[in-house]
């Protein structure tokens, strides 16, 4: 009777806490970290929220903050590995400081270019799920990927051939394998936030960095460039993350709902980015001197960063194994 006592009185009081006064417990606040804002990554991240907050029914409260509002990328890594910011849809990379095998996903002219068929090979692939469990193991656990879209040049100075990178001012946003092909290139890196980018172009600092049509336009970096050359070298895979320790401390129901809410969130992605890359590049053609680096120029940029960047990550003890299982995941996602 003791026993039966002990449990009901313990049932009692979790009730209790929940409902106080006939009213239910005041739902859990969710905050998502964006270092852009007004193009289609702030739009994925506000996605996001909504669709936490209504597959929670409400029990959580999500809701962004864009801009760099809550800190930079290294900055928001920091707090969500800490808890202190529940989640963050941003380029994979952000993570490299933590985990720099992820930062393989920007190796040089290896993955498709189209938001969706990025999405759909990440979804398969066997290298992506490895950067998962690594990831995972730093406090960051990673709903899923899915595709941006390709990166071109944006530039002070007209790019028609290879040996126009020589010597020039680069910015790259914490991604060795980018700043390992500028090098390879002949360029000078300069490793900054995306915050510095603009203000660093206008007091020529550097000469020009690589973004998708997107972002780039939506945050006016073209009124400090006027030359776009579409390159195709790089794409961006964006993860879409929460804190371990707060996504742990969730209740089952809830973690349900926050992982269906990501997954539902990267089919919203597919689209918007898919829309927005064609739009954006539509749009630039129409304010800047867009244009196509030659076939033959491009070749000479692959074969350059065959023989450096791919060398030196296949050579490291941590990426040579992953780079091998991203080129078997290549090669198994074009025959599908």
């Amino acid at each position: 009777m003791k026993t039966i006592s002990k449990v009901a009185f313990v049932a009692a009081s979790l009730f209790a806490a929940t409902i106080v006064f006939g009213q239910a417990q005041p739902a859990t606040n969710m905050l998502i970290g964006n270092v852009t804002a007004n193009d289609t990554q702030a739009a994925v991240n506000d996605k996001f929220g909504e669709l936490v907050t209504q597959y929670s029914n409400g029990r959580i409260k999500a809701s962004a903050r864009h801009g760099g509002a809550l800190g930079n990328s290294v900055q928001l890594l920091a707090a969500l590995q800490a808890g202190a910011v529940h989640a963050m849809i941003n380029p994979s990379f952000v993570m490299s400081t933590a985990v720099p095998e992820i930062s393989l996903f920007d190796a040089p002219f290896l993955l498709p270019s189209a938001p969706a068929k990025i999405t759909a090979f990440a979804a398969q692939s066997k290298a992506a799920a490895k950067m998962m469990e690594l990831v995972e193991q730093k406090g960051v656990h990673i709903l899923g990927f899915h595709g941006i879209g390709p990166q071109h040049f944006l530039t002070k100075f007209p790019v028609n051939k290879l040996a126009d990178f020589q010597g020039k001012k680069f910015a790259v946003n914490y991604s060795p394998p980018r700043a390992g092909a500028v090098q390879d290139w002949g360029g000078v890196v300069r490793m900054m936030g995306l915050g510095e980018w603009y203000t660093s172009l206008q007091q020529g600092l550097v000469d020009g960095f690589d973004l998708p049509p997107d972002v780039l336009y939506r945050m006016k970096f073209h009124e400090a460039a006027k030359y776009y050359t579409v390159t195709d070298h790089v794409v961006l895979v964006s993860a879409i993350s929460v804190s371990k320790k707060w996504f742990d401390g969730l209740p089952r129901d809830l973690q349900d709902a926050v992982t269906k809410a990501g997954k539902d969130t990267i089919v919203f992605a597919d689209g918007a980015y898919t829309k927005s890359q064609a739009a954006g590049l539509e749009a630039l053609r129409k304010a800047i001197t867009v244009t196509s680096m030659p076939a033959a120029e491009l070749q000479k940029m692959k074969d350059l960063v065959r023989k450096g960047i791919w060398e030196r990550m296949k050579n490291d003890p941590k990426q040579g194994p992953i780079l091998k299982l991203f080129e078997e995941d290549v090669a198994r996602f074009n025959k599908m």
